[in-house]
């Protein structure tokens, strides 16, 4: 239950802090609430999910646990050192 409430609070200060950026550089160039600032607006809520997804990626990758890619189509040709 706290490390539910720790999470939440570090994802909402996330979400605020960057609805306050998005929202303060629109006022700022004074522009109209258009389709790209709505958009910004929301996906502020949205990127702070990313972040954890994206640290867990990273460190399975680093113990090996990434898919691995290998030809596998064999054009009857193989290579030869001489």
């Amino acid at each position: 239950m706290v490390i539910t409430s720790i999470s939440l609070l570090i994802y909402g200060i996330g979400t605020v802090t960057s609805l306050a950026m998005t929202y303060i550089e629109g006022a700022r160039r004074g522009k109209d609430w258009d389709f790209y600032r709505v958009t910004g607006i929301v996906l502020c809520f949205f990127w702070p999910v990313l972040v954890p997804l994206l640290v867990l990626a990273t460190a399975l990758s680093s113990f090996g646990f990434q898919k691995r890619f290998t030809n596998t189509i064999s054009l009857g040709r193989q290579k030869t050192l001489s």
